[in-house]
């Protein structure tokens, strides 16, 4: 952007709270920073979006929870969170409000600022999964949100269909940008190596890892020339492995536990077996063959079935439409099946091209560079079209102003 598209003295407010919403965020708001050099951003994020320069009240990223019974163990914190926020955004009062996905606080929070008396312009970056769940929330966001910005491309045509009126905008996939800096440097093992991806919240990893762990000790003993790796997303997650590794020891597991770098360390992989989750479109950019997992508490686990529309969980198998990726769930997800699995894919070179290959054309669907620079585009639109609405209603005041006063006089 050139430097008459300056916008000067600008205001955001972020709010993200989880670790992959935290990188989302820091991203964009270096590309705001770039485009508008003097932007003061506010509010509550995680380590990456304070580095990136949010002057930060609390980091949310930390608080993460998974699945409905831990949001009610700790629903007092987030209660009082929640309202921190709101005075806080009163207080800070930015020319547009910037939610960074987590749903279940953010669609809160833009309900909450678009009762409230100033009427605060909501941009919402990657769309909360209505598509999957829960359609009517659409109406709902096309009310309250200034505009959406999505990453999926098939999001557009759906939210047409079910909020004409919202804008909505595409504006790629971040995984992109990381993928064009980072996977030059990757070189595959000669020795066949799988990363084992328990997730990055702390519920994910106590219900995951274990297993993982496990699954490594019996795949070496069916094939003892395999090694392993784990992807940490920053310290605390890498020593909560490291931790779990220390009380399992395992003779002939070649395991190394890495942070930073995540799609160089993938594309040195020969598969995966990874946890639903960003981190399964970070090996799908690697066109990484994969074994899709999770577990979440029963009660979790059954509202979900009733309620997601989707006959996939894997965000690989919903844009292919089929099942590209097998998918464990709960029950499914042990030593035994994840072992098979696994040994099928690496004594199978042929398949593991034909799934790698099928792969590689989801990937694609993700779209070029440039997703966080299109985002701050789209921001500094919406700061433009703020910023008139106020001058436009300072100027309605004071001509109504006028207009009684000369009526007075003329009494």
């Amino acid at each position: 952007m050139s430097g008459a598209g300056r916008i000067e003295g600008a205001r955001v407010y972020f709010v993200a709270g989880e670790a992959s919403g935290d990188r989302l965020a820091a991203d964009l708001l270096r590309a705001l920073k770039k485009n508008h050099p003097d932007l003061r951003a506010f509010g509550v994020g995680g380590p990456m979006l304070k580095a990136a320069g949010q002057e930060q009240s609390l980091d949310l990223a930390r608080h993460a929870v998974v699945g409905l019974t831990d949001v009610l163990r700790q629903l007092p914190k987030f209660l009082k969170i929640f309202r921190e926020v709101k005075h806080e955004i009163a207080e800070v009062n930015p020319d547009v409000v910037i939610l960074v996905d987590y749903p279940g606080f953010n669609l809160r929070l833009a309900k909450a600022l678009h009762r409230g008396p100033d009427r605060r312009a909501v941009v919402y970056y990657v769309s909360p999964q209505v598509w999957a769940w829960k359609a009517g929330r659409a109406k709902t966001m096309e009310r309250i949100l200034e505009r959406l910005l999505v990453i999926f491309p098939f999001e557009v045509d759906w939210f047409a269909r079910h909020a004409p009126k919202l804008k909505t905008r595409w504006v790629g996939h971040p995984l992109a940008d990381r993928w064009m800096s980072q996977a030059h440097a990757g070189k595959k093992d000669e020795v066949p190596c799988v990363a084992l991806l328990p997730g990055s919240r702390p519920k994910e990893i106590a219900r995951h890892w274990p297993i993982l762990l496990q699954t490594a000790q019996r795949i070496v003993r069916e094939q003892r020339n395999v090694r392993f790796i784990s992807l940490a997303t920053d310290h605390e997650m890498r020593q909560r492995l490291e931790e779990e590794w220390g009380r399992h020891p395992m003779s002939g597991v070649s395991l190394d536990i890495l942070s930073g770098q995540s799609l160089t360390q993938l594309t040195r992989c020969t598969m995966a077996i990874v946890a639903s989750g960003t981190a399964t479109l970070e090996c799908a950019m690697a066109g990484l063959p994969m074994l899709v997992i999770y577990k979440a508490s029963a009660l979790t686990y059954w509202l979900g079935r009733m309620l997601v529309k989707l006959p996939y969980l894997s965000m690989v198998n919903v844009l292919a439409g089929e099942k590209v990726v097998p998918e464990f769930l709960q029950g499914a997800v042990n030593p035994e099946n994840l072992t098979r699995a696994t040994l099928q894919i690496l004594r199978n070179p042929r398949g593991a091209e034909s799934m790698a290959g099928r792969i590689r054309e989801v990937a694609a669907k993700l779209g070029g560079p440039g997703a966080a620079e299109r985002a701050a585009g789209e921001i500094g639109e919406a700061i433009r079209l703020q910023r008139a609405l106020v001058v436009a209603a300072k100027e309605s005041v004071g001509d109504g102003e006028k207009g009684s006063g000369g009526g007075a006089e003329g009494s």
